[in-house]
């Protein structure tokens, strides 16, 4: 009786830690802005503040992260989109792609207003659903790429 005892825990536990090892995770894994001052641009009417900003290695790219450190720390997947302004090499063509990492999705809808001069660029993203998002941004031989996570829609 003692063996059928020790080997219903020893079943039990494998139960418990495969279970474990197979469920799905929340994770993530989303990329830290950084608090930094942007480049002074005659696009923007203030004088730079600090704000966060994911930034390529040479800091060619930077792409506001407005939402970090607000109170809705989250980026929502909605129908109005999110606007989203971009510094990029001056007068480049800045190209935006993404994509859902973890789970199959619809890609990422961009608008990205013609005929911005100088290095600031804004931009519209449209994410169709919630998830974890990795996103690819191109300007003449500058990339970023970064992943951030979004909340599904709020109910209303």
């Amino acid at each position: 009786m003692k063996m059928i005892g020790w080997l219903l825990s020893v079943f039990l536990l494998l139960s418990l830690l495969t279970g474990c090892a197979s469920a799905p995770t929340d994770s993530c894994p989303v990329t830290e802005p950084l608090l930094i001052k942007p480049p002074e641009d005659s696009a923007v009417n203030n004088p730079p503040v600090e704000g966060y900003y994911f930034v390529n290695k040479d800091r060619s790219i930077l792409a506001s992260a407005w939402w970090t450190g607000q109170d809705d720390n989250y980026l929502y997947a909605n129908g109005n989109g999110i606007k989203m302004g971009w510094f990029r090499p001056e007068g480049a063509e800045l190209k935006i792609t993404g994509q859902r990492i973890d789970a199959q999705a619809p890609s990422l809808e961009v608008s990205i207003p013609c005929c911005y001069p100088t290095r600031f660029q804004a931009t519209g993203l449209f994410f169709p659903t919630g998830g974890c998002w990795e996103i690819t941004a191109k300007a003449e031989n500058s990339v970023l790429t970064f992943i951030v996570e979004v909340a599904p829609e709020p109910s209303k």
